[in-house]
C-alpha cells in the first residue's frame, strides 16, 4: 500500500479487536485513522474530522446502519465509504451501493491485502469524482462566461467571431520545424469546429481538429472546453505530472471520460496527432472523424487509412481509441479537415467530393494557400456547415518557436 501520510481514515466498528487491528495496519501504511465504537460515535468523529475514506461496519448493534450511511452522504453525496458486512444479507449489501458506498468487504477480514485493495481501488475514484467535480466547476465558469460574451455581442455578433478566433493559434506559425496552417469558416458567426497546435517537447508537437456535433453558441462553448482540458493535459505533461501516457489515444481517453461525464449530450469526432521532427514519424488516432487525413509526399496524394479507428468522444464511454504511427518524408504536406468541406465541395456523392480533394492536393503540391484557393475557401463565402482545414508540413524555415 502506497505511503498516505495526508489521508485521514476513520473506522467505525464496534468490534474492538477489528477495529483495532484495522487501525494498527493503517497506521503503519502511513494513515492517519480515527476510531469510533458505535454509530453515535461514527457521526460525531465524522463531522469532528472530516475523513477522506470511512471503513463502516454496517451490522452494528443498534441497526442504525443505513441511518448512519443516510447521514454521512447527506453530509457529503461523494464520502468515500467502504463497508464491512457479516455477508448474511446480500440486499443489505446492495441497498448500500445503490447509496453511493464505494465498496463492499465481508468479516473476517482474514487478509489485509484485500483491505488494502479496496481502499486504493477506492481512494483513486474518490480523487477521479473530486477532478470530474471540479472540471465541472471549470466547465460551469467557463459557461457562465461565454454566456455573459454571447449577451454582450448580441447587438454585434460578429464581435463575439472575433473573440473565438482570438482563442485559435497564430497562423502561419513555425513548431519544431513544422510549418502549422489552419482556416476556420463557421456557418454561423460561432463555430462549432476547432483545431490548435501546441509545442509538446524538443521534437515534438501536438495538434488536432475537432468537429463538435450540431450549431450555435453551445458547439462553440464545447470547443473552448475542448482546448482548455488540451491545454490542461499539455501544461501537466510539461511539468511532468502527467503520469499515464501522453498520446493521442490516451488524450482522447480521458476527454472522452470527461464529456460523457459533464453530460452536455454532445460528442465531438477529433483526429488527433504528435508530430516528432527527430523520428520524422506521425503518431495518431482518429475518433470517428470524416475525412480522413490527406498527406501528400513524393509527388502523390492519399488519404491516410488507419488500421483502427473508433467513435467520436462524447459518445460511447466502452469506446476504445487506437496509436497508430506512419513515417514520413521530407516533402510531406498533412491536411485535416471538417465534414463541411463535403457539403461545400461540388459532385454528385462523397466519393466525387473526396477525389476533388485529393486532386486539388495534389496539383497544387500540398501548398496550403493554393489548396485554400482550389477548394474555394476563403473569408466571406456561405457554407451550409462549418468548415476548418488545418495543415502541417516541414518548414523551409529551420528557426523554432515555442508554441
Amino acid at each position: 500500500m502506497k505511503n498516505q501520510e495526508n489521508t485521514l481514515v476513520l473506522v467505525i466498528d464496534d468490534d474492538k479487536v477489528v477495529r483495532e487491528s484495522i487501525a494498527s495496519y493503517l497506521s503503519n501504511n502511513g494513515y492517519r485513522v480515527v476510531l469510533a465504537a458505535s454509530n453515535e460515535q461514527g457521526i460525531d468523529a465524522y463531522h469532528s474530522s472530516s475523513p477522506v475514506l470511512v471503513i463502516y461496519d454496517i451490522n452494528m448493534p443498534d441497526q442504525k446502519g443505513f441511518d448512519t450511511l443516510t447521514a454521512i452522504f447527506n453530509h457529503s453525496p461523494t464520502q468515500a465509504i467502504i463497508i464491512l458486512s457479516d455477508g448474511g444479507n446480500t440486499e443489505e449489501v446492495i441497498r448500500a451501493m445503490r447509496l453511493g458506498v464505494s465498496d463492499y468487504l465481508f468479516k473476517p477480514l482474514d487478509d489485509m491485502e484485500i483491505l488494502s485493495i479496496s481502499i486504493e481501488n477506492t481512494l483513486n475514484r474518490a480523487r477521479l469524482i473530486a477532478e470530474n467535480n471540479l472540471y465541472r466547476k471549470n466547465l460551469e465558469e467557463i459557461n457562465k462566461e461565454l454566456e455573459e460574451r454571447i449577451e454582450i455581442f448580441q447587438m454585434d455578433q460578429q464581435a463575439g467571431r472575433q473573440v473565438q478566433i482570438s482563442m485559435l493559434p497564430t497562423s502561419p506559425q513555425i513548431i519544431n520545424n513544422f510549418q502549422f496552417d489552419h482556416q476556420v469558416i463557421p456557418s454561423l458567426y460561432l463555430s462549432g469546429d476547432s483545431v490548435d497546435y501546441q509545442l509538446i517537447g524538443r521534437n515534438k508537437v501536438l495538434f488536432y481538429i475537432g468537429d463538435v456535433s450540431g450549431h450555435g453558441s453551445s458547439s462553440a462553448f464545447v470547443t473552448v472546453l475542448l482546448r482548455f482540458r488540451i491545454a490542461q493535459m499539455r501544461r501537466e505533461y510539461i511539468r511532468g505530472r502527467f503520469d499515464e501516457e501522453f498520446s493521442p489515444a490516451h488524450i482522447l481517453e480521458v476527454l472522452n471520460r470527461d464529456l460523457l461525464d459533464a453530460g452536455l449530450d454532445k460528442h465531438i469526432t477529433v483526429c488527433m496527432g504528435i508530430l516528432d521532427d527527430k523520428e520524422n514519424t506521425l503518431e495518431y488516432s482518429i475518433a470517428g472523424h470524416h475525412p480522413l487525413p490527406i498527406i501528400y509526399e513524393n509527388g502523390s496524394t492519399r488519404f491516410i487509412e488507419p488500421v483502427k479507428r473508433s467513435f467520436p468522444i462524447g459518445l460511447l464511454a466502452e469506446a476504445t481509441y487506437f496509436n497508430e504511427k506512419i513515417s514520413l518524408s521530407d516533402d510531406f504536406a498533412l491536411f485535416l479537415f471538417s465534414d463541411g468541406i463535403l457539403e461545400h465541395l461540388p459532385g454528385k456523392d462523397m466519393a466525387e467530393q473526396e477525389a476533388k480533394m485529393l486532386a486539388v492536393i495534389n496539383e497544387r503540391k500540398g501548398d496550403f494557400k493554393k489548396v485554400k484557393t482550389g477548394l474555394n475557401l476563403h473569408h466571406g463565402i456561405k457554407v451550409p456547415d462549418d468548415i476548418a482545414v488545418l495543415s502541417a508540413r516541414h518548414s523551409t524555415n529551420s528557426s523554432r518557436t515555442s508554441g
